[in-house]
């Protein structure tokens, strides 16, 4: 559509003094400035030369770091006629830049001051809303009489002008700060490098303008190596959909973190949403891949069927439940958790319903297209998310696409134990532990890994009434893991000078990179880690 035409300015009657002629269509041009830098350059283009023989504009920083312009510290914009004689205004140039402060008058004249010898040279602060945003100088050459006070009138209503132009520009450029950090902090991230599973994403906003929208994605590291692969989609566009999905998005990491089973997460995340906002819909997929024992766990909650693509290049639609039709925000949604192998090779799709949906087509058919496209792909997974975001071209809708290629976890690369828990249980582990590293070529880690694996094996045989699991996990780290039928959660605590227990777990977080524990169907798993 065609932009309207510029309303035509009534035309100045005849009879009109030329020098009011000047400072209208002058205040008119300056007003339409649409940055700073135009506005200096225009100030200049409008004293030169109808005022002076040479003019110096100085801006000075926008208030705040995150709108200052990239470069360097001022931006100036000069203009000159050349006439011989004329003083240059950069000597002049403190008087406006290091001058009184805001709200001061300047001299006796209205608008600015004169300075230097013979009164050549003008300096007039550009002032709005009482901030100094910078300063301009005017010079004239010797064939030219001195400024007067019809001069600095005339060009301090041009820098008023000017300067409230900047000054608009500075509010503006600190409002586009403040929502590129929101807008910043609402897209999804990339995904880090996890053991056992290659990723791949696109996310493309509807709303180019505040480019976010209501999906989202997410890979979660969780303990033992797994990671949970999650994709949602609020209902809506703009400000308000990126804003409910922001906090779904947070809730969804504090759950997973408490390792939860995929259909608790999303039981959880619907009372959460049920409280962010009443008339808030939210379809949600959330998975768990496991790749030391080679299974993924599927939950969803209203969304579209996630699709996995075999070795041998056939490709089907899962179905994770058949109680998955309601999308959170409805009201305790019955949710199933399906659990399927995740055979090495195999890859995963992950999507919203904005690269399959299209306004006029069959849902059906499109799932189906998306399946062929998914099977026919060959080769990285980046060309293969390109490839299923070229079905997506045209539509208004937000689109997220997540893709896990599992890889899983070399069987040589992991060990465990059962064992009986009892007094030489620590000593047992610490001699397994030793064997492991050394076949695995890592005799340099025994002593930190034997120290806190004895600690926390010797913790588990405390509390245990059965069998303790033990297991050593190589990635780019080594994990060790200890698990025992006790629900009760250890904690780090102070001990006193005279407590004879307690100081285990302070030699493990010494030790360690990383530690924690996790409550699993029968009890809980400590575990910690440390850098190859």
């Amino acid at each position: 559509m065609a932009a309207e035409p510029a309303p035509e300015r009534p035309p100045i009657p005849p009879a009109v003094p030329p020098a009011l002629v000047f400072l209208h269509r002058a205040t008119a041009r300056l007003a339409e400035a649409d940055d700073p830098a135009a506005a200096a350059r225009r100030l200049c283009a409008e004293l030169v030369p109808h005022l002076a023989d040479a003019a110096l504009v100085h801006l000075a920083d926008p208030p705040g770091p995150a709108c200052r312009p990239p470069g360097g510290h001022h931006r100036a914009a000069a203009l000159s006629t050349g006439a011989p004689g004329t003083p240059d205004p950069a000597a002049h140039l403190a008087a406006v830049v290091a001058g009184p402060s805001p709200g001061t008058r300047t001299g006796d004249q209205d608008g600015g001051r004169n300075t230097g010898p013979g009164t050549h040279a003008l300096a007039v602060p550009l002032e709005a809303r009482g901030r100094r945003v910078g300063g301009a100088v005017l010079t004239r050459g010797p064939a030219r009489p001195p400024f007067d006070g019809a001069d600095a009138l005339v060009a301090g209503q041009l820098a008023a002008v000017a300067a409230l132009t900047v000054h608009h520009a500075h509010v503006e450029l600190a409002h586009e700060a403040v929502t590129e950090v929101v807008r910043q902090s609402l897209r999804p991230v990339p995904p880090p490098p996890l053991p056992g599973v290659d990723l791949a994403h696109r996310y493309r906003p509807g709303d180019q303008r505040m480019l976010v929208g209501g999906d989202w994605f997410d890979v979660i590291p969780l303990s033992g190596c797994r990671v949970a692969l999650v994709v949602g989609d609020v209902m809506g566009h703009g400000l308000e959909a990126a804003a409910i999905m922001a906090q779904l998005r947070t809730s969804v990491q504090t759950l997973a973190a408490l390792e939860l089973p995929p259909d608790q997460v999303l039981r959880s995340l619907d009372d959460i949403a049920r409280r962010l906002a009443d008339d808030s819909i939210t379809t949600c997929l959330y998975a768990v891949y496991d790749p030391v024992v080679r299974r993924c766990s599927i939950a969803s909650a209203g969304h579209l069927p996630p699709v996995l693509v075999r070795r041998d290049g056939t490709a089907e639609l899962l179905d994770p439940g058949p109680s998955t039709g309601l999308p959170i925000g409805l009201g305790r949604p019955p949710i199933e958790t399906t659990e399927i192998a995740a055979e090495d090779g195999c890859t995963l799709v992950l999507y919203t319903d904005g690269l399959v949906e299209c306004r006029g087509g069959d849902i059906g058919d499109r799932l189906e297209r998306l399946r062929a496209t998914a099977a026919a792909a060959d080769g990285p997974l980046e060309k293969t998310c390109d490839a299923l975001m070229a079905q997506a071209a045209g539509t208004e809708d937000d689109v997220t696409l997540l893709m896990a290629r599992f890889r899983g976890i070399p069987s040589e690369h992991v060990a465990g134990w059962f064992l009986e828990p009892h007094n030489r249980t620590p000593g047992q582990v610490r001699a397994l532990v030793r064997r492991t590293l050394r076949e695995w070529g890592l005799e340099r880690l025994s002593g930190r890994v034997e120290a806190a694996a004895g600690e926390l094996v010797a913790n588990a045989c405390r509390h245990a009434t059965r069998l303790v699991s033990v297991r050593l996990v190589l990635t780019d780290v080594v994990l060790f893991e200890v698990g025992d039928d006790d629900h009760r959660l250890p904690v780090l605590r102070s001990p006193g000078d005279l407590d004879e227990s307690g100081r285990g777990l302070h030699v493990v977080a010494g030790l360690a990179e990383r530690w924690g524990s996790t409550r699993v169907a029968g009890g809980k798993t400590v575990w910690f880690t440390c850098a190859v």
